[in-house]
């Protein structure tokens, strides 16, 4: 049986928090392009935290966070080559270049 303590939901609400305050600066602050990426990687972060929580509060194996880190690796580095591809060819990473 499920227990709901104060602690699941402080552990539930941290990254709710971090992932709002995370898409406010996403939609906010898009001067650079790498300060948009950085967001979208908070998001990321508290995804997994939400997820990894979520996993270990009902018992369930934790393979679709790694899974989930495996994805974001992966689109964390796609992101990083085309900021600098952009730096190389623009000279900056500002979006009133584009």
């Amino acid at each position: 049986m499920l227990k709901f303590t104060f602690m699941n939901s402080i552990q539930m609400s941290v990254p709710m928090f971090m992932f709002f305050m995370a898409l406010i600066v996403f939609f906010l602050v898009f001067k650079h392009v790498l300060s948009s990426l950085i967001s979208l990687e908070f998001m990321a972060l508290a995804m997994f935290s939400m997820l990894t929580f979520h996993s270990m509060f009902i018992g369930k194996e934790m393979f679709m966070s790694f899974f989930f880190v495996s994805i974001t690796v992966c689109e964390a580095a796609l992101g990083l080559s085309m900021v600098i591809l952009l730096a190389c060819k623009k000279g900056n990473d500002l979006f009133s270049n584009y």
